[in-house]
């Protein structure tokens, strides 16, 4: 009995599709080269045509082909048809990235309410937007998972990020919220957490954030997945002898 194609040859494995949505300048390029080379089909989402551009043409100086589509998340009609088009073009959708965001400046006594708003509707129901419009595409797709990125929580947030991380603190709680539902439809809700800033001089590199995404995805387990920024080495400190 042969339970391959008629011509006797096995089907294809199904593709495995990545989405980014907010693939943002600090690691973006290197998140979507980590996949690719897991053999991922890449697909990115923002409201910006200049960041698609750069995107794309980053990764295909690389061999990397990206199909890129711009979308609004806080237009959820828009988002979605964009999200169902760009999963079809890069042959199924298996990971979904949200890693938007709207940064604010101000601290908890100068920002307004409006502008608090503002960063809410990107921060965190801009990723219920994305997170319902994947869920169909996603489910029933061998390793369907949702990743978050998050930040660390502080005692006090970075200069002037008030607004950028309560939406943080916010996206975390729903995302735990939403990750016993999605798991009762076959789709894994992960949080990335990241502990520092992210940039070429540290303290967390492009290429080691991939890398911690990467295993976000591929780890068999676990929810929240935490890369901390290494401990900085006091200049001056005296060197004890090592005991023998």
């Amino acid at each position: 009995m042969n339970n391959g194609t008629a011509n006797g040859r096995e089907p294809a494995p199904p593709t495995r599709g990545l989405i980014v949505v907010g693939p943002g300048a600090a690691f973006g390029g290197p998140l979507l080269r980590r996949f690719a080379e897991e053999g991922f089909a890449l697909g990115v989402l923002s409201r910006s045509s200049d960041t698609v551009a750069r995107i794309t043409a980053e990764l295909a100086a690389d061999g990397h082909d990206v199909t890129g589509a711009v979308a609004d998340v806080t237009d959820q009609a828009a988002f979605g048809a964009a999200t169902q088009r760009l999963a079809a073009a890069i042959g199924g959708l298996t990971v979904l990235v949200y890693n938007a965001k709207l940064s604010i400046r101000g601290t908890a006594f100068s920002v307004r309410a409006d502008s608090m708003n503002q960063t809410l509707a990107v921060n965190v129901t801009g990723a219920l937007t994305a997170v319902q419009a994947a869920v169909p595409l996603l489910v029933d797709r061998p390793g369907a998972t949702v990743l978050l990125t998050v930040a660390g929580t502080r005692s006090e947030p970075a200069a002037g990020r008030f607004a950028l991380a309560v939406g943080k603190a916010g996206l975390a709680a729903m995302g735990g919220a939403m990750a016993p539902g999605l798991a009762a439809q076959g789709v894994r809700l992960r949080t990335v957490v990241l502990d520092g800033r992210v940039g070429l001089s540290g303290p967390l590199r492009p290429e080691a954030v991939a890398d911690h995404f990467w295993h976000a995805f591929a780890a068999p387990g676990g929810t929240a997945f935490r890369l901390a920024a290494p401990p900085r080495r006091r200049r001056g400190a005296a060197q004890l002898p090592l005991e023998v």
